[in-house]
C-alpha cells in the first residue's frame, strides 16, 4: 500500500485493505508520509514504512521536490512487492516507473475521490504554483495511467463509470463500515448531534452552525459534536468567533484530531448525525464513509438532498435529506429526528441495514478476488 495524504492506520488502507490482506496470508507494508520518519511493525503484523513529509513554510524546494514522489518509488522499489496498491492520484506519477521493476509487479490504483472534479471545485483556494507543478502533473499522469493499469478501484459508481471507459480491469470496493457495536443506540446520550470528518466550508460547517443558531432561535438549546479538525486556522478562528456571538460556545466542543478508535465513544453518545455537504460537482459525486458509520451506530442522518449522499438516506429511509443551504428546514429536520418516536424507529432500522448490506466484510470478497486474480 502505497499513500502520499494518509496517516500509517488510515481507515480504509489499513483498517480495511491492509487488515484483510494481512489476516488472508499475505505480507503486506504501508508507505505513507508524517511529521518524521518511522520503520516498524505494528500489533498486527503489518510494515509501516513512514517517509518525512516536507513542509512548505520550511523549505520550498524540498516540498516541491517532494511532490515528484521519488521519494516513495524509492521506498517501494526497496519493498520489492508482487502488487503496489496506490491510494492517491499524485502517486499516478510513479505507476508506471513501478510497473517497469525487474519483477515485474501488478500495479493498482485505488481513486477515493473524483480529483478531477476536486480540482475544478477548489482550485481557487489553491496557489497558482501547486496547481501548475502537483496537481495538473498528478492529474495528466493519473490520464496516461488509467489504460496501463493492471486494475482500478473506485469507491462509488460515478469514478468507476469513468475508469471503466479506459480500462475494463475496473472494480468498486465500497468503503463500507467495519464499525459493529452492539446495543449502541441504548447508550446515554450525551450530544444532540455528531458530524465526524475534517472542517471545511467544503463539508458543511456553517450549514450546520446556522441550522443550531435556527434551533436556538427556535427555543431549542441542542449541543453538537464536532469529531476532526480544522484544516486552516483561519476558518477555526472565524468558526469560534461565530459561536461566541451567537452565544453558542457552550453548545459545541471540538473532539481535535483523535485515534480511529476513539471516534465510536462519539458516536455512541450522540443521537443524530450530519453529512450537509453543501452542493458541487465533487459532493454530487462522492460517497462519504461517514453515512455507513452513522447506520452503524443507528444515529438517522440529516444529509443534503442529491448525489449519493440523498440516494442512500431518501431509498434506504435512514434519515431525512434536506437542502443544505436552507438552515430552516435543516433546522425542522434535526428537530424532526430528535424526536424520542422517530429517533428509535429510525435507530432500530439502520443497525439491521448494516449487518446486512453496508458492512466492510461484504466488501472483503472483492478485493480478495482482485489480488487472487492479479497474481
Amino acid at each position: 500500500m502505497i499513500s502520499s495524504t494518509h496517516a500509517p492506520e488510515d481507515d480504509r488502507i489499513y483498517k480495511k485493505e491492509g487488515l484483510t490482506l494481512q489476516q488472508n496470508e499475505y505480507e503486506v507494508s504501508h508507505i505513507c508520509y508524517g511529521n518524521e520518519a518511522k520503520d516498524y511493525i505494528t500489533d498486527d503484523g503489518i510494515h509501516i514504512i513512514q517517509l518525512e513529509k516536507r513542509k512548505r513554510t520550511e523549505n520550498k524546494f524540498a516540498a516541491l521536490k517532494q511532490s515528484g514522489m521519488k521519494d516513495a518509488f524509492e521506498a517501494a522499489r526497496k519493498v520489492n512487492a508482487s502488487v503496489y496498491h496506490l491510494h492517491d492520484v499524485e502517486l499516478c506519477r510513479i505507476a508506471l516507473k513501478l510497473q517497469k521493476l525487474p519483477h515485474q509487479p501488478r500495479v493498482i490504483y485505488d481513486a477515493h475521490e473524483p480529483y478531477s472534479d476536486n480540482l475544478k471545485d477548489y482550485w481557487h483556494k489553491r496557489s497558482f504554483v501547486r496547481i501548475l507543478l502537483r496537481d495538473i502533473p498528478a492529474l495528466c499522469a493519473e490520464w496516461k495511467f488509467l489504460k496501463k493499469a493492471d486494475f482500478l478501484i473506485a469507491t462509488e459508481s460515478n469514478v468507476a463509470s469513468r475508469f471503466l471507459k479506459k480500462n475494463s480491469q475496473t472494480s468498486i470496493v465500497y468503503n463500507y463500515s467495519f464499525f459493529s457495536p452492539e446495543n449502541a443506540s441504548d447508550c446515554e446520550k450525551e450530544y444532540d448531534a455528531v458530524y465526524c470528518g475534517s472542517l471545511l466550508e467544503s463539508k458543511g460547517i456553517w450549514q450546520m452552525l446556522d441550522a443550531l443558531v435556527m434551533c436556538r432561535q427556535q427555543g431549542f438549546d441542542l449541543k453538537f459534536v464536532f469529531v476532526g479538525d480544522f484544516c486552516d486556522p483561519k476558518l477555526e478562528i472565524r468558526v469560534k468567533e461565530f459561536l461566541e456571538c451567537n452565544g453558542l460556545l457552550q453548545n459545541v466542543f471540538f473532539t481535535g484530531q483523535i485515534p480511529i478508535e476513539k471516534i465510536n465513544e462519539y458516536y455512541q453518545k450522540s443521537k443524530i448525525a450530519f453529512c450537509l455537504f453543501p452542493k458541487n460537482r465533487t459532493n454530487q459525486l462522492i460517497l462519504p464513509i461517514k453515512l455507513f458509520e452513522y447506520m452503524s451506530f443507528g444515529m438517522p442522518i440529516v444529509g443534503s438532498d442529491f448525489g449519493h449522499i440523498g440516494e442512500i438516506i431518501s431509498s434506504y429511509k435512514v434519515g431525512l435529506p434536506v437542502d443544505p443551504h436552507d438552515s430552516k428546514k435543516v433546522s425542522e429536520a434535526i428537530l424532526e429526528l430528535l424526536d424520542e418516536d422517530n429517533y428509535k424507529k429510525y435507530a432500530s432500522h439502520s443497525v439491521s441495514l448494516v449487518n446486512e448490506n453496508f458492512s466492510w466484510k461484504n466488501q472483503e470478497s472483492i478485493l480478495l478476488g482482485i489480488y487472487s486474480k492479479l497474481l
